[in-house]
């Protein structure tokens, strides 16, 4: 579908690298340890909950999809920071939302 994967998430380089490589991920993964992207575009979880030691928040887990001219055609967001977007429902809205 000439798509490309970007994630970001709190996780250091060195773990990220590490289980990219674990995973055989082949998307590409960037760090936000600082959340300064993450709070740039309003998406931390600002619910009180249990965080991960060193961790200094988290993210609201979000899928946005944006066609090529950067336009944001689709977006999905979980309540749990555990929960991601299921593939089926993005490969659906993939289908729905590009040419």
């Amino acid at each position: 579908m000439n798509v490309q994967l970007v994630t970001l998430c709190t996780d250091s380089p060195e773990q990220i690298r590490k289980g990219k490589t674990k995973h055989g991920a082949k998307a590409v993964m960037l760090s936000d340890q600082d959340l300064s992207v993450t709070r740039l575009f309003n998406l931390e979880n600002t619910a009180r909950m249990v965080k991960p030691p060193g961790v200094i928040g988290l993210p609201i887990p979000t899928t946005i999809l944006t066609d090529a001219n950067g336009i944001i055609r689709w977006i999905d967001q979980s309540t749990d920071y555990q929960v991601r977007s299921q593939p089926d429902r993005v490969l659906a809205a993939l289908k729905s939302a590009l040419p």
